[in-house]
């Protein structure tokens, strides 16, 4: 049976990477490509897969430190399929996509970066790959080389197009180029064409600097990539977009002034919230921070909101409530010399302001109930509680009638616009499984907390699963939030399984809860497939609406992904005010005081006097409420109390024996 989506009230923001490559200055000329005879990693054996190097890595160890995205290397990985990686995490030997795959090296120069393989002994030639060191220190070069590979992999000894490139990397500047030569057919004539990688990529795929030309344009005319997968076409027939030219040279510059990393949210106000950073590694003099409500990103002529801020943190002020907010950071090396901005923002919640709460308590004897109350603004709504922290809801409205007390209790209050929702959304009924990276589209129309969702988990044991809020839109989707949640799949039935999200989202539309990445032994999540389930839009008037499903690459879908039964909230609440029963009758105990003490005059404009006040240990005064006034420990026969407004007032005496003892006076 199909749940109904409906909702019912109950009542009751990360680092980022460090990203340098994208500031590498590119530069593009025809120079001389100049042949090496170095250190063999390895020369082609035979023409087949195992043996004309298809797939292989080798390392390298630096005759110098290289410094690549800011850190320093004395080593590297090179791999056959036109690129080389720097960090301990050495790329796999399939890997053919360097700049666009989430492998966990440190950072890739691809120069040729695709499905390459090298030729033996076709017309007396046969393809290695090699390296040398050029020049002497402070200025020398290590090069390392492909010689006579071809731009695809094929074990073919009927036909056979080989070329050759470099990459150079300079010691002192560190600059980088990539030089090639022009190829050339061993035998027959067969037409090679397709893309390859060329390019920067950072720590991760959303650091790249790269190249770009369409079939249409000539290699050596390309254009800066506008994603991690852009890439160069080739045709080694046609002369658009051809090969690349002899002595074709790509250089990239590095920055002289770096961006900090780890820019992180701290505490929030209404109006402030709190950043810090990791300083930069140009060591700059100030940073600059631009912020806005969009997650468009600042551009190097966009002016920056804060200037000139010293060391790694600051408070971002003068901010609107309950709205999220996009941070950037850039260094300021002095003298113009600036940054890049940080490529992903990191978001900021500032806090709601609660609605006003005025509350008054209540004066009883023992034994009995006392009726406590509050005000608040229109619209609101009240809640009681028995603890300042914690405890229990005990009660709702403008009132709350206590349980019979016999010592004075204080209870505690709150007021709260909004509320924490949670629906009935399509339950699995048909489902079936999906692993691809999938999930919802959705609009928000006020600031809102997703508390969490309920998934379906498909395998046979533990795994984890990442789930992320994205911006659907730009392409690709720019990821603003991510969780990574242990899961257990124990196979059909599949239990309905609570994940804690808490994303906070601001209004905007096209945002995408999606499934990013799944390891162990969870297989994948289920969705509802076709429309089944029902059909979108699913709404929360004047909160959100899931507007349809989302396939990888932004590809629409009637199915419903993954997560169930949203739980958001908007609720904003205001602090617990505590409201007091004080048990303090007037009977019995007002008759004793008269009998042993007498106060007068009563009424009294300035001071009173209190007979038999040597047996008093201290005297309390209080309001008509119960609400204490002022507490008088050092007694004396006459009490000033002219600083009393005019009204009624008791008098609570604590006598040495342990009794209290209460007497009305009124102040003129």
């Amino acid at each position: 049976m199909k749940a109904a989506f409906s909702f019912a009230l109950l009542v009751g923001s990360s680092a980022t990477v460090i990203a340098q490559v994208s500031a590498y200055s590119f530069a593009q000329n025809i120079g001389i490509y100049t042949p090496i005879t170095g250190t063999l990693l390895e020369a082609a054996t035979a023409n087949t897969s195992t043996g004309n190097l298809n797939s292989n890595v080798y390392p390298v160890a630096l005759p110098f430190n290289f410094i690549f995205n800011g850190t320093s290397y004395s080593s590297l990985n090179v791999s056959t399929n036109g690129f080389i990686t720097f960090g301990t995490t050495a790329p796999s030997a399939t890997n053919v996509s360097p700049l666009s795959t989430a492998a966990a090296y440190d950072g890739a120069i691809s120069v040729f970066g695709r499905d390459l393989s090298s030729v033996f002994d076709i017309n007396g030639v046969t393809g290695d790959i090699s390296w040398t060191t050029t020049g002497s220190a402070p200025n020398r070069e290590v090069v390392i080389q492909w010689k006579d590979f071809r731009p695809n992999s094929s074990t073919s000894v009927t036909t056979a197009y080989t070329f050759a490139f470099q990459v150079r990397l300079k010691e002192t500047s560190n600059v980088i180029q990539m030089v090639y030569n022009s190829g050339s057919y061993l035998v027959g004539s067969t037409n090679v064409t397709g893309t390859a990688q060329i390019g920067l990529r950072g720590a991760t795929v959303a650091d790249f600097n790269n190249r770009l030309n369409a079939t249409t344009l000539e290699f050596i005319n390309s254009t800066a990539g506008t994603a991690s997968n852009s890439s160069q076409a080739f045709n080694v027939n046609n002369s658009v977009p051809g090969m690349p030219a002899a002595g074709l040279t790509y250089t990239w510059t590095p920055p002289t002034c770096y961006i900090p990393s780890g820019l992180a949210a701290g505490s929030s106000t209404s109006n402030t919230a709190a950043i810090s950073w990791t300083a930069s590694p140009s060591s700059p003099a100030s940073y600059d921070i631009y912020y806005s409500t969009s997650n468009t990103p600042p551009t190097s002529t966009t002016p920056p909101m804060n200037t000139n801020v010293p060391g790694t943190s600051t408070t971002l002020s003068s901010l609107s409530p309950a709205t999220v907010y996009y941070v950037w950071i850039r260094s300021n090396c002095g003298n113009g010399n600036t940054s890049i901005w940080t490529l992903q923002p990191i978001r900021v919640l500032t806090l709601c302001v609660p609605p006003a709460i005025a509350v008054t308590g209540a004066t009883v004897c023992p034994n009995n109930t006392a009726t406590l109350s509050a005000t608040t603004d229109p619209g609101a709504s009240i809640t009681w509680y028995d603890a300042a922290v914690g405890g229990n809801m005990v009660g709702t409205g403008s009132t709350f009638t206590t349980p019979v007390l016999t010592n004075t209790t204080s209870y505690y209050v709150t007021s709260a616009t909004g509320g924490t929702f949670t629906g009935g959304f399509p339950d699995a009924i048909s489902a079936s499984g999906y692993t691809l990276d999938a999930g919802l589209l959705f609009d928000v129309y006020s600031t809102m907390t997703i508390k969490g969702v309920y998934v379906y988990p498909m395998g046979t044991g533990n795994g984890t699963v990442e789930i992320a809020l994205q911006d659907g839109n730009v392409s690709p989707a720019v990821t603003l939030q991510t969780i990574t949640v242990n899961l257990t799949g124990s196979g059909s039935p599949y239990v309905k399984t609570y994940v804690p999200l808490n994303f906070a989202v601001g209004p905007g539309n096209n945002y995408k809860l999606m499934m990013l990445t799944r390891s162990g032994d969870v297989s994948g999540l289920l969705r509802e497939s076709g429309s089944s389930w029902g059909s979108y839009p699913l709404t929360v008037s004047g909160i959100f609406s899931i507007t349809g499903g989302n396939l990888t690459a932004n590809s629409p879908s009637t199915s419903y992904y993954y997560f169930y039964d949203w739980e958001v909230s908007n609720k904003c609440e205001s602090e617990r005010t505590a409201v007091t029963a004080t048990i303090n009758c007037l009977g019995t105990s007002e008759v004793e005081a008269k009998d042993l003490m007498k106060v007068y005059p009563n009424p009294f404009k300035e001071t009173i006097i209190i007979s038999d006040i040597e047996k008093a240990r201290s005297l309390q005064v209080l309001d008509v409420s119960g609400r204490i006034i002022k507490t008088i420990d050092n007694l004396s026969k006459e009490i000033h109390l002219g600083d009393l407004k005019s009204g009624l007032y008791i008098l609570n005496l604590h006598m040495k024996d342990g009794t209290q003892k209460q007497t009305k006076v009124i102040k003129q």
